[in-house]
C-alpha cells in the first residue's frame, strides 16, 4: 500500500486523539492491525503511531513554537492532526525527506482541510524543518 494511504489511515487515527481520551492507544491499534494491510505496512504504522503517541507533548510544543499569534486550541483539530503527523516525521522520521513529509501534510490538508489551511500548514512544518 502506499504510504500516502497509511497517511491517511494514521490521520483519521490522530484526528481521534483529542476526542477520545480513555484508552485510546489501544483501540487505535485495534482498528490498525485490524486494516487489510501487508504486515510490513502494519509494522510501519504501528510503529509510527506508537511512536506518534509516546511523543505527543513534544511534537505539541514544537508545533507551539512556530504558530505566531495562535495556540493548539484555535486550530481546527484537522489542521492540529495533520501539523501532529508532519512534524513527528520531521524530527522523528529520519528516513522520510523532509521536502516529503511537508508535501504529504499540504495533499492532506487539500483533501481534508480548508482550502486556506494548506498554507498555514505548509508554513508551520517548514518553519519546524528549518530549525
Amino acid at each position: 500500500m502506499k504510504r500516502r494511504k497509511i497517511r491517511e489511515m494514521l490521520l483519521q487515527i490522530t484526528f481521534q486523539m483529542d476526542f477520545q481520551k480513555k484508552d485510546f492507544e489501544k483501540s487505535a491499534l485495534h482498528f490498525l492491525l485490524n486494516q487489510s494491510l501487508s504486515q510490513a505496512d502494519k509494522d510501519f504504522a504501528e510503529t509510527y503511531l506508537k511512536n506518534l503517541i509516546a511523543r505527543r507533548k513534544e511534537i505539541d510544543s514544537e508545533i507551539e513554537k512556530k504558530l505566531k499569534g495562535w495556540t493548539l486550541s484555535r486550530l481546527s483539530k484537522m489542521d492540529l492532526a495533520i501539523l501532529r503527523l508532519g512534524t513527528y516525521e520531521i524530527l522523528f522520521e529520519e528516513n522520510i525527506p523532509n521536502k516529503v513529509s511537508i508535501n504529504e501534510a499540504v495533499e492532506l490538508a487539500k483533501k481534508y482541510s480548508e482550502e486556506e489551511s494548506k498554507k498555514f500548514i505548509n508554513g508551520v512544518l517548514d518553519a519546524i524543518a528549518r530549525e
